[in-house]
Order: structure tokens, then sequence, then C-alpha cells
């Protein structure tokens, strides 16, 4: 999973970085004309995994991961050609959207986070309307020369053109969102969204009020002091959090708040060589989810020796779930489930 960090100059997105990430990215490298995004890779908690890495003591554990992107500057219709496919750049890739708008004093500004989350959501609607405009005219031009276009492209653009033109982003019409019809276009507004209120030190959890558009999560950081605590120690940082009654760190509620908007899930594959957690979406197919460990997996498929985490850690280890008969062999067609432990059986 890829996530962007989005917002207008100023918002704080690399602090909001730095605090997901445990990252030391400088604070001023877009002003200072740096063009390349910062990037870092983090592991996704999991005590499911935990323990299981403790029952089967192998030789690697591997969490899942997701990659944030700190995408330098913001989207504009006023940005030169260059600077514009610098930034779709790093953030047609993506797979969602963390939008962060600022809830604290910048020299001697106040907040307006209000209008701040409206005016970027503006740029992209306003960015994806001029995408779809510049399309429809190719292909009807291309249709007036005698082309063949496909009937079904032209249905879907012309019905975003539609919500775009209404200043609606396209997030808040899913299937149209998800059409594969726009998987090239890397439409902003219809990546999913996740709405960080990057809050001051001063300002008081939960008391600022702001709407998230339809269709978006959202959820309040305290950035700066959450950048700070990650360049503590541990323990150190489990005392603060403990003094300022923070339950746990930001970036465990992102990546909760991620795993809910993408619909993901996790499974795992247990053994003395690895204990992995792997992630996939919800309503996988058993032979699909062969394929996110090994093509091989899923070309060769045949059955999916599965037992929930649930039922394995009341029995106590694997030989006692057979017993009590709670590993299953499953087909091609079963949905996986959250916290499955599965062993594939394949031949190529």
């Amino acid at each position: 999973m890829k996530l962007g960090i989005v917002g207008l100059p100023g918002s704080g997105k690399t602090t909001i970085f730095n605090a997901l990430t445990g990252s030391t990215a400088e604070l001023s490298a877009y002003q200072g004309g740096k063009r390349d995004a910062n990037l870092a890779v983090v592991r996704v908690p999991d005590r499911r995994l935990d323990r299981l890495s403790s029952m089967y003591s192998p030789k690697k554990t591997t969490p899942a991961q997701i990659q944030y992107v700190d995408v330098g500057g913001s989207v504009s219709a006023k940005k030169t050609d260059a600077s514009m496919d610098e930034f779709m750049r790093f953030i047609r890739p993506v797979d969602a959207l963390v939008h962060v708008v600022r809830n604290f004093e910048r020299a001697g500004e106040p907040p307006r986070p209000a209008e701040d989350l409206d005016a970027l959501e503006s740029e992209f609607i306003l960015a994806d309307l001029i995408t779809v405009e510049n399309r429809l005219e190719r292909l009807n031009r291309e249709t007036a020369r005698g082309k063949r276009c496909d009937p079904k492209e032209l249905e879907v653009l012309e019905e975003c053109h539609k919500v775009l033109e209404k200043g609606e982003a396209l997030r808040a019409y899913p299937d149209l969102a998800r059409s594969p019809m726009l998987r090239g276009y890397a439409l902003l507004s219809a990546k999913p969204c996740i709405l960080v209120l990057n809050s001051g030190d001063e300002v008081e959890l939960g008391a600022t009020k702001l709407s998230a558009p339809r269709g978006v999560i959202s959820l309040e950081i305290k950035g700066r002091l959450e950048m700070e605590l990650t360049q503590l120690s541990p323990e150190e940082a489990v005392l603060f959090r403990e003094d300022l009654g923070l339950d746990e760190p930001a970036t465990f509620r992102l990546i909760r708040e991620s795993y809910r908007l993408l619909d993901l899930i996790s499974f795992f594959t247990v053994g003395k060589d690895e204990v992995r957690a792997w992630t996939i979406r919800l309503d996988t197919r058993a032979q699909q989810a062969a394929g996110a460990v090994h093509s091989d997996m899923e070309r060769g498929f045949i059955r999916a020796e599965v037992v929930s985490y649930k039922d394995l850690m009341a029995c106590g280890n694997y030989s006692a779930a057979q017993r009590a008969g709670k590993v299953r062999l499953e087909g091609r067609e079963y949905l996986v489930m959250d916290g499955d432990i599965i062993n594939f059986r394949f031949n190529v």
C-alpha cells in the first residue's frame, strides 16, 4: 500500500510525514527547491503477527508494510506543465491520499482549516475537470474523423464531467471512481482520501469541528508533537504519551483508517523459516490470495489449508487445531477472511 501526503503549502505535510515514519526529512526541503519526494516505508503493527512469531520462532518475521510519499507543493491549474508533470509523477501511483490541513497559527496567520480543505479539494476537482475535458475533446475529434472510439470510455468520461462540473469529487461516487476505464488517468478526486487535521500543541484535540467531504475519513493529529515523540527512545515515548493522555502513536491510527478506507485485510503464512503478514483486499478469493505470495501458487492452486487466528489461539497450537477440526480445506472460490492462517497447496 502506498499513501501520498498532500496539502497546501505550509500545512505541515513534511511534519506529518516525519511523525508517521520516524524520519527526519527537512521541513523546508521544498521551499529550497528540492524536487524529489520524501519516501519512507513503515511496518504495519499487528499483535497477531507478534503472537504467531512467538509460537513458531521462525528465522524471519515479516510484517505488512506501507509506503508514505511526501509530495512537494500542491496541484494547481496555474502550475506549469513541467511542475504539474513532476507532481503527478509522484502522486499517480499512490493508492490513497493523506490530505493534511493546517490547524495551527503560522507567522501570525490563524488557522482556517475549512477554507484550506475546500481550496485543495477545489484544485483537485479543477485539475480533473481539465484532464477529462481534454480527453473528451480528443475523443470527439477522432470520432469526427471516422476513427472508432470505445463507447464505454466516452460514457464514463461524460459521467465524470457531469460530476466535476458540479464541483463534486469523483470519490463521492465509488462505482464511477473505481471504473476500469479511469485506471490510466490517475484522477486526483477519484483517489480514496484520509483527511488529517494537523493541530498545534496548544489546540485541544476534538475542539475543532471540521466536516470531511463525502467519502473521506478524517482524524486529528498534533503533528509537531508526534514528530518530536518519534525522536525519543521507545521507553521515553511511552512515558510521554502516558503523561499527555495519548494511547498510541499517530501512525497506528492512520494505518487502521487506511485499511478501513481501502477495504484491506491481512492473512498470514507461518512456518519455521518465516512468519509473514500479507495484505489483500476484502472479498479476495483464495486463488488470488495465493498469487500475493507467489504467482506459481496462483497458477498451480489446488487447495488452501485454512485456520482462523482466533481458533489457533484458542486451541494453543496447529496440531490441536487440527484435532479439534478447526483446520479446513478450501477451494479457489473461498473468500479469505481477516486473520486467516493459510497453507496453499499447489502444483506447477
